[in-house]
């Protein structure tokens, strides 16, 4: 519940600032003229506009979310991988997943853990999910996996973090 609040906040907060935009332009207009308050737009238009490049769950210069690897594909039997998800934490909106690419190993046949992701699906605004570590081990039973997820959660107010939560 405190997500959905928190998001309905921070698109409060943002059309409130939409509002003070549209007041300020127009100000500037009859106080400065035409060509100022354009220039005032076109500037309030670049910062909206900037993408987000430090977003740290992305691979470096790549789309592709963050991956930890922990075995390579060449040491696993082939058409033997599987995929594992799991529910980290589940809200009334939004859900932070744990994703597990598993396989079977050429010298033992044991399923061992080839990948592994965090991410976060649905209604996310105020909130970014960074995972800092992500360690998958295979237990005894060789059908299980233990697994610890350590992360920050940042809450930000029209994008600017005000409290850093630790994950794990």
């Amino acid at each position: 519940m405190l997500y959905l609040i928190w998001g309905l906040i921070n698109i409060g907060l943002f059309l409130f600032f939409i509002f003070i935009c549209f007041d300020a332009t127009k100000l500037i207009r009859e106080k400065l003229g035409l060509l100022a308050s354009l220039i005032f737009v076109f500037g309030l238009l670049s910062f909206i506009g900037h993408s987000n490049n430090d977003n740290d769950n992305i691979e470096p210069n790549t789309n592709r979310i963050k991956h930890w690897d922990f075995y390579s594909q060449d040491s696993i039997i082939q058409n033997t991988t599987d995929n594992i998800y799991i529910n980290l934490e589940k809200t009334l909106i939004s859900k932070y997943e744990l994703g597990i690419q598993y396989g079977q190993k050429k010298t033992s046949k044991l399923n061992v853990p080839i990948t592994a992701y965090s991410l976060t699906e649905g209604f996310i605004s105020g909130t970014n999910w960074r995972p800092i570590s992500i360690i998958v081990n295979q237990t005894d039973d060789n059908k299980n996996f233990w697994y610890l997820v350590y992360g920050t959660l940042e809450w930000k107010l029209l994008g600017a973090t005000v409290y850093n939560q630790k994950h794990i």
